[in-house]
């Protein structure tokens, strides 16, 4: 089943700022709905329809700048998405609706026709009564707050996210994945001291990825310059180990507020 945004412009009655129509899992954009409710990013459930409204809109005057900064919120969102809820679908900015007009209503600008994939995958919530006689409610998708504020902060987040976010979980890609979390994270001693991943699961995924004779065009390399690994990593492993790695640095990151 796919849902598209058809190209139109118009005016529609709206709220007082910009806000922008948001594609991608509708399964996945309706669990950030329940927890971006911050004023960096709220997404509202209208109807089959997901908005986005931020305070990096409250400043811009025209639609190009609307549909930058929300590209760059969409990217984040979808690497965060990818790592809290395992998602593979990216999440896209469409249709902007512009500031109130002086009638009441809003100008729509359409910058692209946008298709949306349903999953109809369903994330359990929890809940759990507190010592104090109240109750917590833990959505999957809580984590992705503090991630999101983590990568408006720090480049180096905002980079790997964006990345995670794509959807692109080949061989190339896992290997810059791994790259630049080594490279954060101050090497692979510091990633096995932290108890993301050991050093020979690091070696054996090196190994692998590097080998034309095992990976043909997948791998890094073109030419088998090392023996080939006796137990190669499959691509499946490869995928676990780069998230864990990934999910590890912006945890502890977090986790101490930096």
């Amino acid at each position: 089943m796919s849902w598209t945004l058809s190209r139109s412009l118009g005016i529609i009655a709206g709220s007082m700022t910009w806000r922008v129509q948001l594609a991608g899992d509708p399964s996945a954009l309706r669990e950030l709905a329940k927890v971006m409710q911050t004023p960096e990013a709220t997404i509202h459930e209208e109807g089959s329809a997901f908005v986005l409204e931020s305070t990096h809109f409250t400043s811009c005057t025209e639609s190009g700048e609307v549909q930058a900064q929300a590209a760059k919120l969409a990217e984040w969102l979808s690497g965060t998405a990818a790592l809290a809820l395992g998602t593979r679908t990216p999440i896209t900015a469409g249709a902007i609706e512009g500031p109130p007009a002086p009638n009441g209503g809003r100008s729509i600008y359409v910058t692209a026709t946008v298709a949306v994939h349903v999953r109809g995958t369903a994330w359990a919530t929890v809940t759990r009564n507190r010592p104090d006689g109240t109750v917590e409610t833990i959505h999957p998708a809580d984590a992705v707050r503090a991630w999101l504020s983590l990568a408006q902060r720090r480049p180096q987040v905002a980079d790997v996210l964006r990345q995670w976010g794509t959807g692109a979980r080949d061989w190339y890609t896992l290997y810059q994945l791994r790259e630049k979390i080594e490279a954060a994270a101050g090497g692979d001693g510091q990633i096995a001291a932290r108890g993301w991943a050991s050093r020979a699961k690091l070696r054996r995924f090196d190994h692998t990825a590097n080998s034309q004779a095992i990976l043909g065009d997948a791998a890094r390399h073109g030419v088998q310059r090392t023996t080939p690994p006796a137990n190669p990593m499959t691509l499946g492993e490869a995928q676990q180990l780069i998230e864990r790695l990934i999910r590890g640095w912006v945890e502890e990151l977090r986790a101490s507020g930096s």
